[in-house]
């Protein structure tokens, strides 16, 4: 709880200030070990501390300086296609298991009409997907909290902007969320939260 009373969302980070290397490693990590519906795992993580790459990520992300001031930018791809039912992906994805062969086609045939039936009337593979990706984020944030590490999740960014800017291969992969990691640069301010008894219901 403590990590979660520290965490915020850091908007001015001290651009002096570097995550060293092998607690970049720990929240790589923890992003490893998210949790995803149906052990899909349909995502990729760009790294970045190079400076000149964040200045030219800056203003396809609305210009927050958080961008360029963040010691690491850490930018989540989905690659939707792989969660087709039909893609071999799935087939070996629970195959891994080392299931008795009747269990894993149970498997694969749930998880398609799930898809088929619950997923895919309401919202898009890629929706689908980012969904899953926002369980990294959640990750990586609580992760770096513990750490000693601020972070600001970024949902202001022109999608097709930043994928060209990080020459990503729209192919497979798509941007989800991005996450900025490094150093408050002044004090957290006041925690603003509603009333847990107004969000919570209990039956």
């Amino acid at each position: 709880m403590k990590a979660l009373n520290v965490r915020h969302a850091c908007k001015l980070f001290d651009p002096t200030k570097k995550i060293p290397k092998e607690r970049v490693d720990l929240l790589l990590t923890a992003a490893h070990l998210s949790p995803t519906s149906f052990g899909m795992e349909a995502w990729k993580f760009i790294v970045i501390s190079s400076d000149a790459v964040k200045k030219t990520l800056r203003p396809a992300c609305w210009d927050q300086p958080q961008i360029t001031d963040a010691s690491h930018v850490i930018v989540i791809l989905t690659n939707p296609d792989l969660v087709d039912p039909s893609n071999a992906y799935v087939k070996a994805n629970f195959e891994r298991r080392g299931l008795p062969e009747d269990a894993t086609t149970a498997y694969i045939e749930r998880y398609r009409t799930h898809m088929e039936a619950e997923v895919f009337p309401i919202m898009s593979a890629y929706a689908w997907c980012s969904k899953q990706c926002y369980i990294v984020l959640a990750n990586i944030m609580t992760a770096a909290a513990s750490e000693g590490i601020d972070s600001c999740p970024i949902e202001g960014f022109e999608k097709e902007w930043v994928e060209k800017a990080l020459n990503i291969d729209t192919g497979p992969h798509e941007v989800a969320v991005i996450a900025a990691l490094g150093y408050r640069a002044k004090a957290q301010p006041k925690r603003i939260r509603h009333s847990i008894e107004r969000l919570v219901k209990y039956m």
